[in-house]
């Protein structure tokens, strides 16, 4: 069977230095490309791998985008990982946290992208990545920012797709399931709370970080040279079915 190799592939990866978009870096890196890891926050990226270079970069920042990637030469792939969260009830939301979340989840998204797009390998199939999320799909108390920006970054992946087919680059997105980061420390740490969740899940366990690593690995090969437009959920099962039919306990006095 064929294996995904991508040695001689060069990938930015905004978010980089976060947990998932790290794991990402790393499952790029170990399948031979050389990464280019962009965040504010470096510390997990910097020295860690002889692969993976990390360019510290204030993505909210359109001005700071275009400098962190200045240096940057042809590249293959683009994955945009970055992304941030503010909760709040929506009387409570500032406009300000709503500004912080849709700056990073989505507006550099876009710029990103135009930055890069001239930038792609002549004569390969480019790739880009989205990471969105389930709460694009599913409403969530309090995440008012967070679940419209993804919604937002799931029509941006259709519409880019559109645009950039003609440039011979496949535009898509994978969208995690609850995933054990420092973002969802507050579920999974509390025993009862994280196992009332996992019961939703047909898998029956929260994500890891690699456990996105082989849907980016097939989208960045060649395998999926003819694929685009398309969100990847990988959420275990979570947003295919209602919640009562995986854990029967919550059906009692309904039959």
């Amino acid at each position: 069977m064929k294996t995904i190799d991508l040695t001689g592939k060069t990938a930015v990866v905004s978010g980089g230095g976060g947990e998932i978009g790290y794991a990402l870096c790393v499952g790029l890196a170990d399948a031979g490309a050389k990464v280019v890891a962009l965040d504010i926050k470096t510390d997990r990226v910097d020295g860690s791998n002889d692969r993976i270079t990390a360019v510290r970069s204030d993505l909210s920042d359109i001005a700071g985008i275009s400098s962190a990637v200045e240096d940057i030469g042809e590249i293959d792939i683009l994955v945009h990982a970055a992304g941030v969260n503010i909760a709040a009830p929506v009387t409570e939301f500032e406009e300000q946290a709503w500004d912080t979340v849709f700056d990073v989840n989505l507006k550099s998204a876009f710029f990103l992208t135009k930055e890069l797009v001239p930038r792609f390998r002549a004569g390969c199939t480019g790739k880009i990545v989205f990471i969105s999320s389930i709460s694009a799909r599913l409403g969530y108390p309090g995440l008012h920012a967070y679940t419209a920006s993804k919604g937002g970054l799931d029509a941006l992946i259709r519409n880019l797709s559109t645009e950039l087919g003609a440039k011979n680059i496949c535009v898509n997105g994978i969208a995690p399931g609850t995933t054990k980061t420092g973002m969802t420390k507050g579920l999974w740490e509390d025993e009862k709370k994280c196992s009332a969740h996992e019961a939703t899940i047909p898998m029956g366990r929260m994500a890891d970080c690699k456990d996105h690593v082989g849907p980016l690995l097939f989208l960045c090969s060649d395998m999926s040279d003819y694929v685009t437009g398309q969100v990847v959920c990988c959420d275990g099962g979570l947003t295919s079915v209602q919640a009562d039919f995986i854990n029967l306990n919550l059906r009692e006095g309904n039959e």
